[in-house]
């Protein structure tokens, strides 16, 4: 049985494909499987998944109708046999001892999830030329051996104030399998991972951190958080106002982490939705929070210095913030 497993969904990525394969298929730590979830792709996505596979047979393909990252992912849970599991966006890329650092990191300190920093890079096909020219370009560095053990609390409250050590990314992290036995993605949404891997980070008993960039994540100007939202990604707040419910009663330091992402969520929703009926709810709601939320931004110093920005802008009334956000947003 492999002791992980690194769950791959893929939907019309051919030109980045090969090199996030070819990024697992380099992996220093061997012992894994590789479940490639075919979402239904269009493209030359499952010609390119099929060639690793007939070359390795640790490369499995999983093959649904199109149905949404959420709903690939868990197909690759239920596919999953390995006790650890991992998650790979297809466009994105391995240092090649990611799982080694992160599988030592679990074994040193005992902890269910262990998580890396990131390094963001942009769109590059993979006729651009070599994984180790990629990494060249992009100064990727060697993992320096360091750890950090966090409480699920601290680790969430790190998350929910967006410092990144870690975040709530699907990605990046490995996790034992058992928080995934009654865990899944909710299909269907946008933020789909702020939804789910809060709860799966409060299941933990602890957490490690190796804050080298050993996950390299391609950003694209297509991305949610580049564009303009439509009601579905408008569910952010949904997303935001759940958390703090979800986190009442666990601590003063959670909850204050909860209503700094809020507050985030909430400046979001006004800047990149339109002033119009379709979207007049979440943009009352979004501005009601950020008046509630404002005083305890600025006197928060925890609070990421944009957000204290906002908040004292949003004295001077709503149009001005949503000008100020939109500007420098």
């Amino acid at each position: 049985m492999p002791a992980i497993s690194v769950i791959i969904p893929v939907f019309n990525t051919e030109p980045f494909l090969a090199n996030c394969l070819a990024s697992i298929y380099g992996q220093t730590f061997r012992n894994f499987e590789a479940i490639v979830v075919d979402d239904g792709s269009t493209d030359g996505s499952a010609s390119i998944a099929k060639a690793i596979a007939e070359k390795d047979l640790r490369f499995r393909i999983v093959t649904q109708e199109n149905k949404g990252l959420s709903e690939a992912r868990n197909a690759g849970i239920e596919a999953a046999q390995g006790d650890w599991i991992t998650f790979v966006d297809s466009d994105d890329m391995l240092a090649p001892n990611f799982l080694q650092a992160l599988f030592d990191a679990i074994m040193q300190t005992g902890a269910d999830i262990a998580c890396s920093g990131k390094l963001h890079f942009g769109d590059i096909p993979q006729k651009a030329g070599s994984i180790s020219t990629l990494r060249a370009h992009y100064g990727f560095s060697p993992h320096s051996g360091n750890c950090i053990r966090l409480s699920p609390t601290r680790a969430l409250a790190n998350a929910l104030y967006q410092n990144d050590r870690p975040d709530y990314s699907a990605w990046n992290k490995l996790y034992a399998a058992s928080l995934w036995k009654g865990q899944r993605f909710p299909p269907g949404k946008f933020f789909e991972d702020m939804a789910t891997i809060p709860q799966v980070l409060l299941d933990a008993r602890l957490v490690a951190f190796v804050p080298d960039p050993l996950y390299h994540n391609r950003r694209h100007s297509s991305s949610i958080l580049a564009t303009s939202y439509n009601r579905k990604k408008a569910e952010l707040l949904d997303i935001a106002e759940a958390l703090c419910s979800q986190v009442k009663g666990k601590g003063a330091r959670l909850e204050r982490a909860a209503r700094s992402n809020l507050f985030s969520a909430s400046c979001s929703i006004l800047m990149r939705t339109e002033d119009t009926p379709e979207f007049a709810d979440y943009r009352e709601r979004a501005w009601n929070h950020i008046k509630d939320l404002r005083m305890g931004t600025l006197f928060n110093p925890r609070t990421r210095l944009r957000n204290k920005t906002a908040a004292l802008i949003s004295f001077a009334g709503k149009t001005t913030l949503v000008r100020a956000l939109r500007r420098h947003g």
